[in-house]
């Protein structure tokens, strides 16, 4: 690992470094002196902490290999089990660095003897046809001997021991000869039978075992289980089976078979002995989980977002005074990031709200970079509160947050309520999605599709392709589910459960920050380039990480284990590795806390080389660095009533700039020249910088003191703006539709040529009203604002068209350009009515 860590070092030392000349990136040799200075240290404590002196773990404990013990096996007569007899021996439990408990590692070299005690059965060992064998323990501290059964029928016990440092220790295993299970383990629906359970017996002589009676009987919790006949008698064949209804709960269910040979005539050493046989049966209603799954599952998430949203209304809009204040230095704004969404609960939120005051100008690049960096830290604090054991909080917690939220009076006491109303619903749902996992654990036909991706090491070493398909599951429900929380808490459940070992939850854990990106992306789609820059970086940061962080599963720690694994397991409480989990929810919690803290220490001194990446990646444009704003200037930002009035006046003006080119777009598709689609083409550049702009000014006054009626106007005016911005939009698609009239030489007759114009005419005349409403606060003839009466007319012309084309009137190619055509100058009117409804509620509120 050394060596490995050596040749790490010396990569880092010499990355190549981004330098700009002209418009195209160098890459040199030459080190970074700040990354050096910063990285090196941090891989030279993993180099110490990793490469300590491999000693020899002296034996401490013998113990049933946990997964695949070979006990209990049942076979024929001269034939050797299945399964391997396989024990494991462990070494003496080490404390943890920086306080844990840390564990047991297994202890390699040392000598297992596995004797067979009833030598007269005539069972030996395949190794070397004894009855003693001896075999050393491998690297994962485990021995194992194959046993062949001999001519005696019943029971036969191995006795496997080793010399440890307490003793001699030794554990034993039971096999039974002459006996075939039939249906050993089975699953079925709750209430659902198994047609035949039972054995299957033979005699030493080889021939089947008839008139044996075999005694059947559930035990544990039956939930109406039953089994009939109770008493069986091995029929000619040496059978004797019954039919098992399995219980009306998911549950595994237990039936044991015990054999009582009084056949007279037949010697005492050929008859049936031994103890019980037992069978299991997983019951799975299948229904009935999905549903309380996903209830839970919602219960979480409603519990994670009620939380989030009362800790937001705590804070108010002291968040965004100090994430402005604090933002001026990269360090510190990662410490605000990672506060901010501690305090919050919501690395959604946080993400969202940088990448809208970027949107704004609030925020720069860098700082907004720092802050996301931050916003990854602070988000693993949920995980952190669900490891805890905070069940029993979780009936009071809503108790009293629902009392809280309902009677008290003052907002502050109500956020708080639902804040603790919120905590409470999120443990409800983790315990919902606990119970309904837990039986899990038992069900073959479950454990079989967890095998698909488990990444369980094979041969000391993590399988690749597994854990990759982890960390793809991890990102897509992260993605589906629009929370990371809700994916962590999936993961947490299943390893409380047993159903996912450190191992394969780590890289989901991985793709659990990678699908986290998608909020941050998808609040940047109608953004500037720097609100789309500070979602990149977003995504960037967590895809490295996590790319380096797999490559790190097959760089060994102490014991083979990959070393961040091994690292987390040696500052967490328990042991992960161990043949029985302990404190595994601990262990991927403080994974998730340690991959983020450990990715931003790596990170904040290339936050400068990321910025740079990113302008490169999302280039900034001339038209970008113009101001098209008519009315508004930042020096009224001081008198907010009057910076209203201006914006109100700026909307205005950008709903005329969207006619004159919807206008213009119209009479090019009939015909107008080339200078009317370089005018709607430049225009439209215009039009989207103004609604950046606009909306910009709009969130910095949305910052100021308003009095109730004017914040009230704010988010009706940005939704106009949007507004305008798409019929911008739609011009634009209608310039790419006339130029395929003009390439294809499509026509129209005189008919579609006047319904169009009639269209287009009541368009203009919607379009005058909403400016008049706007500009001049005149709502105006309410009729021509109404959807109905363009979506009447567009129906008509339409029909009438379908009606041309039927009787051969129109070319079918006109046809469908024009009903595309129809289709924009509707969508135009769409959203023309949801202007003038907002100008309604403008000049109501104005007015008044």
């Amino acid at each position: 690992m050394c060596e490995r860590l050596g040749l790490f070092m010396v990569t880092v030392v010499t990355t190549p470094r981004l330098t700009h000349k002209g418009q195209v990136f160098m890459f040199t040799r030459r080190p970074t002196g700040r990354i050096v200075r910063f990285t090196v240290p941090l891989v030279l404590l993993l180099a110490l902490w990793g490469c300590g002196t491999r000693t020899e773990v002296p034996a401490d404990r013998i113990i049933l290999e946990p997964h695949a013990d070979g006990n209990n096996q049942c076979g024929l007569y001269d034939t050797p089990l299945d399964k391997p007899l396989r024990v494991l021996v462990e070494g003496p439990h080490e404390k943890g660095k920086l306080g844990g408990k840390g564990g047991r590692r297994p202890a390699t070299n040392v000598e297992v003897t596995f004797t067979i005690e009833d030598p007269e059965t005539g069972a030996r060992f395949e190794e070397n046809g004894g009855t003693e064998l001896t075999a050393l323990t491998d690297a994962a501290g485990t021995a194992t001997a194959r046993l062949r059964l001999g001519s005696r029928p019943g029971d036969v016990t191995v006795l496997a021991s080793a010399q440890t440092a307490q003793g001699l220790k030794s554990v034993r295993f039971r096999a039974v000869a002459g006996v075939t299970k039939i249906q050993s383990e089975s699953e079925g629906p709750t209430g659902g039978a198994i047609d035949e359970v039972g054995l299957a017996l033979v005699d030493p002589s080889g021939a089947p075992a008839e008139g044996v009676t075999v005694y059947f009987h559930v035990e544990g919790n039956s939930h109406k289980s039953a089994i009939k006949p109770r008493r069986g008698v091995t029929d000619g064949d040496g059978r004797a089976t019954a039919a098992w209804k399995l219980g009306s709960e998911t549950q595994q269910y237990y039936v044991v078979a015990e054999i009582v040979d009084e056949r007279p005539g037949v010697p005492l050493e050929q008859r049936f002995r031994g103890r019980g046989i037992a069978f299991k049966a997983m019951a799975v209603d299948s229904r009935k989980m999905i549903i309380t799954l996903f209830g839970g599952l919602a219960v979480f998430v409603f519990g994670m977002k009620l939380m989030s949203n009362g800790l937001q209304r705590m804070a108010d809009r002291r968040l965004k005074a100090i994430l402005n204040a604090m933002t001026r230095h990269r360090v510190l704004a990662v410490g605000v990031g990672a506060m901010l969404t501690a305090a919050i609960q919501s690395s959604s939120a946080t993400t969202v709200m940088v990448v809208g005051f970027v949107n704004a100008g609030l925020l720069n690049l860098g700082q907004a970079v720092g802050v996301v960096f931050g916003a990854n830290i602070g988000t693993t604090i949920t995980a952190q509160i669900i490891a805890f054991k905070l069940n029993a909080l979780a009936y009071p917690a809503i108790a009293i947050g629902l009392i809280l939220a309902s009677v008290a009076r003052k907002q502050s006491i109500k956020a708080f309520g639902e804040t603790i109303l919120g905590f409470g619903l999120l443990f409800l749902g983790m315990m919902t999605m606990s119970a309904v996992l837990k039986p899990l654990r038992y069900s073959p036909e479950f454990q079989a599709w967890f095998q698909a991706f488990q990444c369980t090491p094979i041969d000391g070493m993590v399988p690749w392709k597994p854990a990759l398909v982890c960390i793809l599951i991890g990102t897509i429900t992260t993605v589906v589910v629009q929370s990371s929380s809700a994916t962590i808490g999936l993961v947490l459940a299943l390893s409380a459960q047993g159903l996912l070992d450190f191992y394969t939850a780590v890289p989901i854990v991985l793709g659990d920050n990678i699908g986290t990106t998608i909020t941050a992306q998808l609040a940047a789609l109608g953004s500037n380039r720097n609100a789309k820059r500070a979602a990149l970086a977003h995504t960037m940061f967590n895809v490295i990480g996590a790319g380096y962080m797999y490559l790190l599963l097959f760089l060994p720690w102490w014991g083979g284990k990959p070393l961040f694994l091994g690292f987390i397991n040696s500052i967490t409480p328990g042991d992960a590795f161990s043949s029985v989990p302990e404190n595994l929810p601990r262990h991927i919690a403080n994974a998730h806390t340690a991959f983020n803290i450990i990715n931003c220490l790596l990170f904040i001194p290339l936050i400068g080389v990321m910025v740079r990446l990113c302008e490169r990646l999302i280039p900034l444009k001339s038209t970008d660095q113009e101001s098209a704003m008519e009315y508004l200037d930042e020096h009224l930002l001081g008198t907010p009533s009057l910076a209203l009035e201006q914006a109100i006046r700026e909307v205005a003006y950008m709903v005329r700039r969207s006619q004159k080119s919807a206008h213009e777009a119209c009479a090019y598709f009939h015909g107008g020249g080339r200078e009317l689609e370089e005018n709607v083409l430049r225009r439209e550049e215009i039009v989207d910088r103004l609604q950046t702009e606009i909306s910009d000014y709009l969130v910095e006054l949305s910052r100021r003191e308003l009095l109730p009626e004017e914040a009230a106007l704010i988010p009706i005016l940005v939704h106009a703006v949007n507004d305008a911005e798409r019929i911008g939009d739609l011009a634009e698609e209608l310039i790419k539709l006339a130029n395929q009239v003009k390439e294809q030489e499509v026509g129209f007759s005189p008919a579609a040529e006047t319904d169009l114009r009639q269209l287009e005419e009541l368009l203009e005349e919607q379009f005058e009203a909403t400016y008049r409403a706007l500009a001049e606060r005149e709502y105006g003839d309410r009729k021509r604002l109404k959807r109905r009466q363009i979506r009447e007319v567009a129906a008509a012309i339409s029909e009438s068209h379908v009606e041309r084309l039927g009787s051969g009137g129109c070319d079918v190619r006109a046809g469908v350009v024009f009903l595309d055509y129809v289709a924009y100058l509707e969508r135009i009117g769409d959203h023309l009515v949801a202007i003038a409804k907002r100008a309604r509620k403008i000049v109501r509120i104005t007015e008044n």
